[in-house]
């Protein structure tokens, strides 16, 4: 049978490495939403850049394909 000191660290050991996981998760977040802010800002300068004559829907296809691109160019889902 296993001795109790084994047990005992097994018991102190587990807690531990579950709280350090979702920190590293959290660090992994903080990295998305920054590369989807800045895919958002390109997304919002490649709407723009069309005119202010041009039709609405064509600013949304403009922003949506510039949304995609820089997103799959960060390695992120769009």
């Amino acid at each position: 049978m296993l001795n109790a000191k084994f047990l005992f660290g097994l018991a102190l050991l587990i807690p531990l490495l579950g709280a350090a996981m979702p920190a590293e998760a959290a660090k992994a977040k903080v990295d998305i939403t920054a590369a989807r802010a800045a895919c958002f800002e390109q997304a919002q300068a490649a709407a723009n850049a069309v005119g202010p004559g041009a039709p609405i829907a064509e600013k949304q296809a403009r922003g949506a394909d510039a949304y995609r691109q820089c997103c799959f160019k960060a390695g992120i889902r769009p």
